[in-house]
């Protein structure tokens, strides 16, 4: 198996606006593509995980984050290799309702990526711009990278402290954290 990055998506790929509802409305952050084409190019495979409670909210379906999700990957030059999410919301009714294991930060989309395209954690690292994005990668070997291209950092940096947890590193943006985690290879 060879090493993975695992990636959020708002705020880490994508302008964080409150839920992307259409394709129409993503904004790749600067340096995203070229960043992701050197990871690819020094041999680590890529899987976005990304909670999208918009679904469990009505702001749209599967088959418009499955379009969303298209045009991102074609915007991002055919990478990531996966784009696995959540679709629920634990206070929702209906049929995404309720407690769930793959919500961030539970470890759940991470153990699917595991299980469904048989990547490793071993070598890997996990990538975003909240405590949310980053907790689930507690006991599982990876590193991991908490970038300021989205969320509050002050905020989401007081969480992981209340968390106690401490990213291995803090970078201004994608490009910056691949620099970093290309450095250490």
């Amino acid at each position: 198996m060879s090493r993975t990055v695992f990636l959020d998506r708002d705020g880490t790929l994508n302008r964080d606006v409150d839920f992307v509802r259409s394709p129409a409305q993503l904004e790749v952050l600067p340096g995203v593509a070229d960043a992701l084409q050197r990871l690819d190019a020094a041999g680590y495979r890529l899987v976005v995980v990304t909670n999208q409670s918009g679904i469990a909210r009505g702001y749209f379906d599967e088959a418009m984050l499955a379009r969303i999700h298209g045009e991102l990957h074609q915007r991002l030059g055919g990478l990531p290799l996966a784009w696995l999410h959540c679709p629920h919301l634990p206070a929702a009714v209906g049929g995404y309702g309720g407690d769930c294991a793959c919500r961030k930060p539970k470890p759940g989309l991470l153990h699917q990526a595991r299980d469904l395209l048989g990547v490793a954690f071993a070598g890997g690292a996990l990538i975003g711009d909240s405590a949310r994005d980053l907790l689930p990668a507690r006991g599982l070997g990876l590193r991991t990278v908490h970038v300021r291209s989205g969320k509050p950092f002050a905020a989401e940096q007081a969480q992981l402290r209340a968390e106690g947890f401490v990213p291995d590193h803090e970078a201004a943006d994608l490009a910056a954290a691949v620099d970093w985690l290309l450095a250490r290879s």
